[in-house]
Parts: C-alpha cells; sequence; structure tokens
C-alpha cells in the first residue's frame, strides 16, 4: 500500500479572530505566514504543499511576488469566496468585511461566471492556469463541479466527510455526511457520487469517525439492564481541531480502514493565517503559533515514520489516472 499526504491551505487576507479580514486590509499571513514560517518548514520535512488562493489575494501584487517566488516545491490553486469577485460582487472595499457567501447558493450561471473570473484571474497573476480548486466553506455542489469541469481543472477539495454544515448564513444545509473519505472521479452532474470516468478528483478533507468516551446517558434494555451509549465523534487531520494524538488516530484509522487499497491518501488542511498571532481564532500570541508549527513538525516526523509520500493536488490526479 502506498499512502500519499496532500497539504491543502487556504490563503486568505489576514483576519482577525471572528475570521474579519483585517481593516485596512493586509497580508502579512503571506508574507510572514508562508514565505518565512510554512514554506521553510515544508523544505525541512520534504512536505509538498498545495496553497488555494483567495480572490482577494490574488488582487494583492505584493502577495502574488511572494507566492510565486517561494523557494521548494509547492502548487498553487484558487479558493473561492464568490461574494468578494464579479458578478454580484458584494463589496468595493474588503477591509472589515467577513466570507460568508456559499457557493453552491448562486444561480448556476452566475456560479460559473465567478468562478470563471477568479481563473481568469489566477492565470493572469501566475502566467497558468489553476487545476486545483476549493469552494470557501466548503460550499460546493453540482453545478460546483461542472463549472470546473468546463474550465480545465482537474481536482476540488471542498468536501468534509461525515459534516453537514448547517446554520443561518446557509439557505440550505451542505450535508457531506455520507461522503466518501477517499479520492473519487466524480459523476458528471453530482459531487458525492463516482464514476471511474469522471473528469474531476474529489480529494476530501482526511475526517474519520471515532468513539468519544462514556456518556452519561442510560438505555434501558429488553432484559431490565441498562447500558452506556457511545457517541461518535469526527476527527479532522487539521492542526488545532485535532491534538497531536488525533492527529496520528487518524492515519491510523485511515490506515486500517483501507488496507486492502493499493493507494490510500490523506488530506491536511489548514488556514495560512492560523501560524501568525491573533490572524485567527487559534493562535493568538506567538507561543500558540510555536506550539502550531511544532505541531505540524511532530506530523510530518509521524508521516515521515509511516513512510507516506507528499504530494500535491494535481500530481495526485496524475496518479490516480494512471491507476
Amino acid at each position: 500500500m502506498t499512502v500519499y499526504l496532500v497539504i491543502t491551505i487556504d490563503v486568505e487576507p489576514d483576519c482577525t479572530p471572528s475570521w474579519q479580514y483585517s481593516d485596512p486590509l493586509a497580508f502579512k499571513g503571506v508574507s510572514i505566514g508562508i514565505k518565512e514560517r510554512l514554506q521553510p518548514l515544508f523544505i525541512k520535512h520534504n512536505v509538498v504543499p498545495t496553497y488555494l488562493v483567495n480572490n482577494v489575494v490574488l488582487e494583492d501584487d505584493e502577495s502574488i511576488n511572494v507566492l510565486a517566488h517561494l523557494e521548494g516545491i509547492y502548487e498553487h490553486g484558487t479558493h473561492l469566496h464568490p461574494e468578494f469577485i464579479e458578478p454580484e460582487k458584494s463589496f468595493a472595499s474588503y477591509a472589515g468585511k467577513r466570507g460568508l457567501a456559499n457557493s453552491c447558493e448562486y444561480r448556476p450561471e452566475v456560479e460559473f461566471a465567478k468562478i470563471k473570473n477568479i481563473t481568469n484571474l489566477f492565470a493572469d497573476r501566475f502566467n497558468h492556469r489553476p487545476t486545483s480548486f476549493r469552494a470557501g466553506r466548503f460550499s460546493a455542489g453540482p453545478n460546483t463541479i461542472t463549472s470546473l469541469q468546463r474550465l480545465g481543472y482537474k481536482v476540488d477539495t471542498s468536501v468534509t466527510p461525515h459534516v453537514v454544515w448547517d446554520d443561518k448564513t446557509r439557505t440550505n444545509p451542505v450535508d457531506y455526511s455520507n461522503a466518501k473519505e477517499q479520492p473519487y472521479f466524480i459523476k458528471e452532474g453530482t459531487i458525492l457520487e463516482s464514476d471511474v470516468e469522471g473528469s474531476i478528483l474529489q480529494v476530501p478533507v482526511s475526517i474519520v469517525q471515532r468513539p468519544t468516551r462514556l456518556l452519561s446517558e442510560l438505555k434501558r434494555t429488553y432484559f431490565g439492564l441498562r447500558v452506556p451509549i457511545k457517541k461518535m465523534k469526527s476527527v479532522w487531520l487539521r492542526p488545532v481541531y485535532s491534538s497531536n494524538e488525533e492527529l496520528r488516530f487518524v492515519v491510523d484509522k485511515i490506515f486500517d480502514l483501507y488496507t486492502d487499497q493499493d493507494v490510500v491518501v490523506l488530506n491536511m488542511m489548514f488556514h495560512n493565517v492560523e501560524v501568525m498571532p491573533g490572524l485567527s481564532p487559534y493562535s493568538k500570541n506567538e507561543s500558540d503559533c510555536k506550539a502550531y508549527l511544532n505541531q505540524l513538525a511532530l506530523f510530518f516526523q509521524y508521516c515521515k515514520s509511516r513512510d507516506i509520500k507528499s504530494v500535491a493536488l494535481t500530481d495526485l490526479y496524475d496518479l490516480q489516472k494512471k491507476r
């Protein structure tokens, strides 16, 4: 069995702990977070990241200069927060705003035009077309995949298995509760169904189920006995969301679940701003940032001990197609 690790990083402008963009708009999460903290760490551990770049970041000249001239090996893709790009663009100024719109809730022709516009913007900035994509807030649907197919993409990584995104900002829930945990080529007109002839590879974020501690609730059986009930918890391959032990648990669980497959994939995700103090809900100070980067380093060392190979998203597409 060959196991591949992909690192998918949503590249955002600097944020506040409530995920609002900074005011004034700033990009230290790119110039320092990526250039000085993340990319040197990836180089040290022979890890190949895929930076999924937000359309707001794509408009910043300095950020593009940084991203286009990083040392080491990496891939750039697109990450769409749809209210910040035409058509039906919601804001002229991005400072102090927060991305709350959902790509799959736009009319198909509007969503396509938005994805087309970020694709063309990316191509103009980096002089090549993107082939990997993630919808902001994991808000992808069947029409999203159709748009990606029309625009020449190869990989989407918007699906989060075992998760239903349902809050007041969404007209309808985005339900990935029954999604596959391993990559699959997407059946035309769907997002969760597979077809070996599909042209878009879905690489879900690695999330597995784990029983939690025993609950205090008790269930009475027909024999009058009372037994504890266990509840399942979704464990993400994501720093801060998961402890060091939980990150290793995801790896071990996927090894165990898919031991009969010749190729297995792990997909870790996070945001670039999470490694900077005060630019996300997670790292409040430099001590938190140091702990965050150390958690990544320990995880990469564990992956090396298990002979896990790091590749970019589009590399994975080519490897899967060969199969």
